[in-house]
């Protein structure tokens, strides 16, 4: 079982580096594990989406940009609150929010990229993030929730 999960995270460590999508990468990895797919088909399709998202970057990102989450009643893009903002922000919203930047997590750049910066500090929105709603009984995945902590 050890083994399992295992290597479902190193596989997950891998597809995320072809394309940072957390949650398809970890299902892809699964998928996997489980012969429901082949490693060889997942790669091909991790190829895709990265060259895809490469050749339409600027489109990907003003859409990304443009992402908002309702609040009393009217729209506010995520790219304009702040990390206390959305800590604030009810169960529901702050779930939505969550599940947006486990998605994207490079979206608006709150996570960093450089690696010459440590992991805690390169994924510090993400993790407190994660923790708030952790704190507040908000479940997605489970066990996987800090996972991708790791792969960042």
């Amino acid at each position: 079982m050890q083994s399992a999960k295992n290597s479902v995270a190193k596989l997950t460590q891998e597809f995320f580096s072809y394309y940072p999508d957390y949650l398809l990468c970890r299902t892809l990895a699964i998928n996997v594990s489980n012969k429901n797919t082949t490693y060889s088909k997942a790669i091909d399709m991790m190829a895709k989406k990265a060259r895809a998202a490469e050749l339409n970057q600027a489109l990907i990102e003003e859409k990304l940009d443009l992402k908002s989450v309702p609040i009393v009643g009217r729209a506010v893009r995520l790219k304009d609150l702040s990390l206390n903002q959305i800590l604030r922000l009810k169960d529901e919203v702050l779930k939505e929010i969550l599940v947006f930047y486990l998605k994207h997590p490079y979206a608006h750049g709150r996570t960093k990229r450089s690696r010459w910066l440590p992991r805690w500090v390169r994924t510090h929105f993400l993790s407190a993030l994660l923790g708030h709603a952790r704190s507040r009984g908000i479940q997605l995945d489970g066990e996987g929730d800090f996972e991708i902590l790791g792969v960042l």
